[in-house]
């Protein structure tokens, strides 16, 4: 029922567009919250195409940006195909479900994927195509697969004209 819930509010999402498009961050947004994707504050943007897995915990801050055919994940099985590793079912939840967390009015490009247990926090951007994993701190501007931080603070550019 919940899912379906999602395809209703998505699709009037959509509608909505073709008449000024007022209603439609609300209404993604409550397609989204009916998943369980967590909202401090209301968005900015979020593509109605981006893709938001909240199985494992997603939050998402006020002016946040998430641009067309962007992928954030919070669950990874991949750990399930190391043969020399016993599954123990006490770890498993942990192992699966690694929560994401977006910052205020930061903004991810189109394409980017945001890899399960990653924190991006307030005022970045994300490039397009961009593969995220991990910490990236405020401010921080990163691009690439994978993603490496192009803003001033991180470059060194010692005798660059």
């Amino acid at each position: 029922m919940k899912r379906i819930l999602f395809y209703i509010f998505r699709a009037l999402a959509f509608i909505s567009r073709f008449f000024g498009g007022k209603a439609y961050m609300p209404l993604i947004c409550k397609a989204h919250r009916s998943q369980g994707v967590q909202f401090t504050g209301r968005p900015e943007y979020i593509h109605y195409d981006a893709y938001l897995d909240p199985s494992g915990g997603l939050s998402i801050a006020e002016g946040a940006v998430i641009s067309t055919r962007t992928i954030i994940l919070t669950h990874d099985w991949s750990f399930l195909k190391r043969a020399e590793q016993a599954l123990d079912p006490a770890s498993f939840e942990k192992k699966a479900y690694r929560p994401v967390s977006i910052g205020k009015d930061s903004f991810i490009g189109a394409g980017a994927i945001v890899l399960p247990g990653s924190t991006i926090e307030d005022n970045c951007i994300i490039g397009a195509g961009a593969v995220i994993k991990g910490h990236i701190k405020s401010g921080s501007i990163m691009a690439g697969n994978p993603a490496k931080d192009l803003s001033e603070k991180s470059l060194n550019r010692g005798g660059e004209c």
